[in-house]
């Protein structure tokens, strides 16, 4: 039986496959199935976790198979940069940033990455104070997405 945090993040890499290879899907999540597990098997083993390395290899894929698409309306936001612990004020910013590199388009995607591991660091436990951090963290960055951007806009935020 898989993990939930497994079963999650492979839902966000579905979402990531949907987003990104949208004409050559449609609305057949069995191709988009397929498409995310030949990512998959194309990451290296070391890096098979990691949300960036999935993101870039989709976004190379895309590029072959959708054709010449422009992918500068995908935006991908660590929230918390190597170094750098989290704070919602710094993932406030970068929901901003990519806000204003995203609305210019009639759509763009932002993945959202990492936030689980920021606000519970490997070791740590789910406390309920962090649960209702990572709750609350969660639906700021979708009502940050839906009170910024215009009605016309179609912005897709996954939460990775």
């Amino acid at each position: 039986m898989m993990k939930s945090s497994s079963t999650a993040s492979e839902i966000s890499k579905l979402q990531v496959v949907c987003s990104l290879f949208s004409k050559t899907v449609g609305e057949d999540l069995y191709y988009a199935k397929q498409i995310k597990e030949s990512i998959d098997a194309a990451i290296p083993q070391n890096q098979d976790s990691k949300a960036e390395a999935f993101v870039n290899k989709a976004q190379e894929l895309s590029r072959m198979l959708e054709g010449e698409i422009d992918l500068s309306n995908v935006e991908v936001i660590q929230a918390a940069p190597e170094r750098k612990p989290y704070s919602m004020l710094d993932l406030r910013a970068q929901l901003l940033t990519a806000a204003k590199a995203t609305c210019q388009f009639n759509s763009g995607l932002v993945i959202l990455t990492g936030l689980k591991e920021a606000i519970c660091p490997q070791g740590k436990r789910w406390s309920k104070r962090r649960k209702k951090e990572y709750e609350e963290a969660v639906h700021f960055a979708r009502s940050f997405f839906q009170s910024r951007t215009r009605p016309s806009t179609r912005i897709s935020l996954i939460i990775f």
